[in-house]
């Protein structure tokens, strides 16, 4: 099995306990918020290993600013490279979400307005379905 180089921009700080009541754990030396997102990392890591994606990250963060006041950063869950004969074919963005609040919905709007990209959904409801997955797959 190869090597998973992943990448954390985020602060890596262990969160307070969720008001949703999400289990979160540690996988490889990373705290993740719930189940179904460490388990999603789990999934991503092979298709890292099946050279499916590439470059993958945890917590990219975007700074939200408007008129040149920072606001608010947006962090999402993962961030990787799609890959096609051995090159980029797309970026993807993904939130793993049990509860879509008013907040986030105010952000994703924002994030993919000011950055021109979408922030792809995973419901952690169905997180078993999107072993070997990613958003728009042929």
């Amino acid at each position: 099995m190869s090597k998973v180089s992943v990448s954390t921009t985020g602060t890596g700080r262990r969160p307070m306990r969720s008001k949703y009541n999400a289990n979160g754990r540690h996988v490889d030396g990373h705290w993740f918020a719930s189940d179904a997102e460490a388990q999603r990392y789990e999934q991503l890591k092979e298709m890292v290993d099946q050279g499916l994606i590439d470059r993958l990250e945890l917590q990219p963060e975007y700074k939200i600013s408007i008129k040149n006041k920072h606001i608010t950063t947006y962090r999402g869950d993962f961030r990787y490279a799609v890959m096609e004969r051995g090159q980029i074919k797309n970026v993807i963005l993904e939130d793993v979400k049990g509860m879509v609040t008013d907040v986030y919905v105010i952000k994703k709007k924002m994030v993919e307005a000011e950055y021109g990209i979408e922030i792809n959904e995973i419901p952690a409801s169905k997180i078993k379905q999107w072993v070997g997955r990613y958003p728009h797959m042929e």
